[in-house]
């Protein structure tokens, strides 16, 4: 069995990062891995033997890997990307990606958030063995065409089987609609809030749809949603997400970016229609794809007439997700790629050596900016170089 570091920034209830480092460590030893996981911190829910607190620290991270033998180091957050060029001469660095949505759908931060995003793909990718991501959207919006697709998986929901018929025509009960979202101001653009409530607003006074919201936030969050008739929960637990994510008929997912989207998937899982907007890796995760608000209006129009229609749409939802997510293949093709990384990267003294260093920033420069990126590092490393010699002369 062979040991591999992950680095994600927690261990903590409400986050998906948390979800597929525990998920994948727990599956991925039939591969022939064993996981660690280190982070930030972690809470009572995430507290095991596998994961520990780690500072994002090179030498701190290196000397854990020397101490439990680890021969991979894998990021999937900041601030564990930065470090990782750090060691690459010492051990095999890899990246796995789930994106940062669009610098400018923050108000508060844009600057710090795109420069974050160009420090990556110039100082990071380039430094690494291997850059992985969790769609195909995300490789094509990094840039980085080399980069090897992992998908994630849905399969840590509880499975309540292929969705059965609960309502019919002459039952006249409520259409159960609602969503996922942080709430509050910072990720309301981001999170589609104001297509949310368009939505809401276009049912409003009309009988048979009852609509909710999930997700972190203040008691003020709470009664700010039950003013404009949305029934909201608060910081609730992975049980209590499983049981609304079952409970509701249409899960709606109004992200204007994803990366993958973890919650959608998790509801085709639980038997419930998932419907999300023609952004990001949506085309990739739901088989309900909608060009504008206009679409899921009618379409929740059309399953409030008819339980029959949502009925099937359901199935088809628990099926797609069931059938092309299971945590066991994003594990084992993880492992697969992780031996290849490792098989390619074993040059023992080499990966030290100054030619590899010299070879790995040449490979990286030109991935970035072609033979002008590489002309531009020869440049700079010739007046560097220059400038020593001149300084060492004046110095004697």
């Amino acid at each position: 069995m062979r040991n591999v570091l992950l680095l994600t920034s927690v261990m903590k209830r409400g986050f998906g990062v948390s979800v597929v480092a525990r998920e994948v460590a727990d599956r991925i030893g039939p591969a022939g891995w064993n996981m660690s996981i280190g982070c930030l911190e972690f809470d009572e829910f995430y507290s095991a033997d596998d994961v520990v607190e780690l500072r994002p620290s090179s030498q701190t991270i290196f000397e854990y890997c020397q101490e439990h033998s680890i021969e991979i180091v894998v990021a999937q957050t900041s601030p564990y990307f930065e470090v990782l060029p750090a060691l690459e001469m010492w051990i095999p660095t890899v990246v796995f990606e789930h994106g940062d949505p669009t610098p400018t759908m923050f108000d508060h931060d844009v600057a710090e958030r795109e420069q974050l995003k160009v420090h990556k793909l110039k100082r990071v990718y380039p430094k690494v063995d291997a850059v992985l991501t969790s769609s195909y959207f995300l490789r094509d919006e990094l840039a980085w065409p080399d980069a090897k697709v992992i998908a994630l998986g849905c399969d840590h929901v509880t499975d309540y089987g292929p969705p059965s018929t609960q309502r019919t025509a002459s039952d006249h009960a409520p259409l159960r609609v609602g969503t996922l979202m942080r709430l509050g101001s910072g990720e309301a653009l981001y999170k589609g809030l104001d297509e949310y409530l368009a939505i809401v607003s276009h049912f409003t006074d009309r009988p048979g749809f009852d609509f909710s919201i999930m997700g972190r936030g203040e008691e003020s969050d709470r009664l700010w949603w039950e003013e404009r008739g949305v029934h909201c929960h608060l910081n609730a637990t992975d049980d209590e997400r499983s049981t609304f994510l079952s409970e509701l008929d249409v899960f709606i997912s109004p992200s204007k970016w994803e990366g993958f989207n973890l919650p959608l998937v998790e509801a085709h899982a639980s038997g419930t229609v998932g419907l999300a907007f023609d952004v990001g890796a949506h085309p990739e995760t739901t088989p309900y794809v909608l060009p504008n608000i206009a679409d899921p209006i009618f379409l929740l129009e059309e399953w409030q007439r008819d339980p029959a229609l949502l009925q099937l749409a359901a199935e088809r939802c628990y099926t797609y997700s069931r059938k092309k997510f299971p945590w066991e293949a994003t594990a084992f093709e993880l492992g697969a790629y992780l031996d290849g990384v490792a098989a390619s990267a074993s040059w023992g003294p080499w990966r030290r050596s100054r030619i590899m260093k010299i070879w790995r920033m040449v490979v990286g420069r030109y991935r970035i900016d072609g033979f002008v990126g590489i002309t531009k590092a020869v440049v700079a490393r010739l007046r560097k170089l220059a400038g020593r010699a001149l300084t060492k002369r004046r110095r004697s």
